[in-house]
C-alpha cells in the first residue's frame, strides 16, 4: 500500500513538472526566445524609448523583425534590432529607419526606409542605422501635439470636427478649384520671389531713410502748429490785409485797363533806347566805378565849401555856329572803358588826348590840343598826338624788327590815316 502511494506521489511531481515545461516552453517559443536573429543598432530619438518591446520591425509593410532591447543615450536612445536572417538579404545596407504609430495613437513601430538609390549590398550584423530626419520631426509634433489633445474635452472636439465636416460635406470641387486657383497663383508669383525680396530690402532702406528724417518732419510740423496759431491770432489783420491787396489789384487793374495802349507805346518807343543801352551796358560797372573815384577828387576842389580850380580861357571861335556845325558824336565802336574806373591823369600828368568831337569850332586850344578831329577816339589816335606815334612805332618795329626813328613814325603817320605826303 505504501508502495503504490509513493509511486502516485511520484506521478503528480512528473505531472506538475510537466506542466511547468508545458507553460514555460509556450511562453518561450510565444516570447521566441529559440528564434534566431541578425542583431543592428539603431540610433533614434527619444521618441524610441516609448516604443514597446518585441516591436515589430517592417520594411514596405512586410515584417522583417522585432526590437529586441533599448538603452538611454546621451542623444536619445540606442535600439537593438533582431532582423530574420531569411529577410536579411532584402534589406540594403544604406537603409534608414522611422518610428511610426500604426495608428494615430496606436502601438509604434520601427519602419525601414529604402533610399532612392539603394545600396547593392544588404545590412550586415553589427551594422547602425540611423532614423531619418522627417521622422524626428514627425515624431516631436505628435509629442508635443499629445499633451493638446489631452486637454482638450472629447465632447468639444467632436463638436467642432462635425461642424467642419459638416460645413465642408458637398464642398470638395469647389475647395479643389480654389486650391488650384491658389496653385496657378503661387506659379506666377514665385518667378517673382526675388524681386519682391529685393522691393522688401529697398523697403527697409527707405523706411530707414524715413526714420531718420521723421524727426525733422515733426520739428516742421510743430513750427506749422506754431505759425498756424499766429495767423490764426493776427486773423484780423490778415483779412484786412487781403482787402486791401484785393482794392490795390482793383485800382491797378483800372490803370492798366485804361493806359493799356500807352504802356504798349512806351514799349515801342523805349526799344530804341534800350537796344543803345544793351550796347553799352559793359562800360557801365567801369564807368560808374569812375564817378565814384572821381568823387574823392571833387571833394578835394569843393573843400571847405569853395571851389578850388585854375580857370583857362580859350581862344574865341573864328566864326558863329550854323546848322552845318551841330555837333556829330561819330563814336561808333560800342562799349569802351579806357582806363576806367583808374585813370592815370592828374594835375602834373593831364589828359592831352581829347575826345575829337564835331562842335563847329576848327580852332586849337593854345594849350597843345586840338578841338576837333574826323576820326573816333577808340578807332583812331588824335594826329600828331603821344597815341598814334606808339600806334606807328608799332605797326613799324613788327613788320622791320628795329626802332624806327621820329622821321619814320610822322611820314608813316600820315599813311595810316590816308593823307598825302608831298615832298618840296
Amino acid at each position: 500500500m505504501s508502495r503504490v502511494l509513493g509511486n502516485t506521489k511520484l506521478i503528480g511531481l512528473l505531472f506538475l513538472a510537466l506542466m511547468a515545461g508545458s507553460l514555460w516552453l509556450t511562453m518561450a517559443i510565444f516570447t521566441k526566445k529559440f528564434a534566431d536573429y541578425d542583431e543592428v543598432a539603431l540610433q533614434s530619438s527619444s521618441v524610441g524609448l516609448q516604443l514597446p518591446m518585441r516591436a515589430d520591425v517592417k520594411i514596405r509593410g512586410v515584417l522583417v523583425g522585432e526590437v529586441l532591447d533599448m538603452e538611454a543615450s546621451g542623444e536619445g536612445a540606442e535600439l537593438t534590432l533582431g532582423l530574420y536572417p531569411d529577410q536579411v538579404g532584402n534589406i540594403p545596407a544604406n537603409v534608414t529607419a522611422r518610428i511610426e504609430p500604426k495608428t494615430l495613437f496606436g502601438e509604434k513601430y520601427v519602419a525601414l526606409q529604402v533610399p532612392d538609390q539603394p545600396s547593392s549590398d544588404h545590412i550586415r550584423a553589427g551594422a547602425t542605422i540611423t532614423q531619418t530626419k522627417l521622422a524626428a520631426e514627425v515624431e516631436q509634433t505628435l509629442n508635443d501635439l499629445y499633451p493638446l489633445l489631452r486637454t482638450v474635452e472629447p465632447a468639444d472636439l467632436n463638436k467642432t470636427l462635425t461642424a467642419l465636416a459638416t460645413a465642408l460635406e458637398g464642398r470638395g470641387e469647389k475647395i479643389g478649384e480654389s486650391i488650384e486657383i491658389l496653385d496657378s497663383y503661387l506659379k506666377r508669383i514665385n518667378p517673382l520671389l526675388p524681386d519682391l525680396i529685393e522691393d522688401l530690402r529697398l523697403t527697409a532702406r527707405t523706411s530707414d531713410l524715413y526714420a531718420s528724417v521723421l524727426p525733422e518732419i515733426a520739428h516742421t510740423l510743430r513750427n506749422t502748429v506754431k505759425t498756424g496759431n499766429t495767423l490764426l491770432s493776427r486773423e484780423d489783420k490778415l483779412n484786412k490785409l487781403f482787402d486791401d491787396v484785393s482794392k490795390f489789384s482793383d485800382v491797378t487793374g483800372e490803370f492798366l485797363d485804361a493806359n493799356e495802349q500807352n504802356l504798349i507805346r512806351v514799349g515801342e518807343l523805349g526799344a530804341t533806347q534800350l537796344r543803345m543801352i544793351a550796347k553799352y551796358a559793359p562800360e557801365f560797372p567801369c564807368l560808374t566805378a569812375g564817378i565814384v573815384k572821381a568823387g574823392d577828387l571833387q571833394a578835394q576842389a569843393f573843400r571847405g565849401f569853395t571851389l578850388h580850380i585854375n580857370l583857362e580861357v580859350l581862344p574865341n571861335s573864328p566864326r558863329e555856329y550854323g546848322p552845318q556845325d551841330s555837333p556829330v558824336l561819330q563814336q561808333k565802336s560800342g562799349a569802351y572803358c579806357g582806363t576806367l574806373p583808374s585813370p592815370p591823369f592828374s594835375q602834373q600828368n593831364p589828359f592831352t588826348d581829347v575826345p575829337n568831337f564835331n562842335d563847329g569850332v576848327e580852332t586849337d586850344t593854345g594849350k597843345g590840343t586840338r578841338r576837333v578831329a574826323p576820326g573816333s577816339m577808340a578807332l583812331a589816335a588824335t594826329p600828331g598826338s603821344r597815341r598814334e606815334a606808339q600806334m606807328v612805332r608799332g605797326l613799324i618795329s613788327g613788320s622791320t624788327g628795329s626802332e624806327p626813328t621820329d622821321l619814320d613814325v610822322m611820314l608813316l603817320g600820315s599813311l595810316v590815316r590816308g593823307t598825302e605826303v608831298t615832298l618840296r
